[in-house]
């Protein structure tokens, strides 16, 4: 795996550093891919994993 790459995920995987995790949430799609859900004090962030997939996407879905 390339550098870039790892870099990549880790800034893709620092939008949750620092956030008070409150509840989790997980969900299967297909069998190839799946997501965390994480309520946190700063909104709702959602974690896409797939198989094919190098490392995952984490999207801020914002405040609740």
């Amino acid at each position: 795996m390339g550098e870039d790459i790892i870099d990549d995920c880790k800034e893709n995987l620092k939008k949750l550093i620092g956030k008070k995790i409150l509840n989790v949430g997980f969900k299967f799609y297909d069998d190839e891919c799946w997501r965390i859900h994480l309520d946190t004090d700063d909104g709702k962030f959602v974690m896409t994993f797939c198989k094919s997939w190098t490392c995952p996407i984490v999207e801020h879905r914002g405040k609740k």
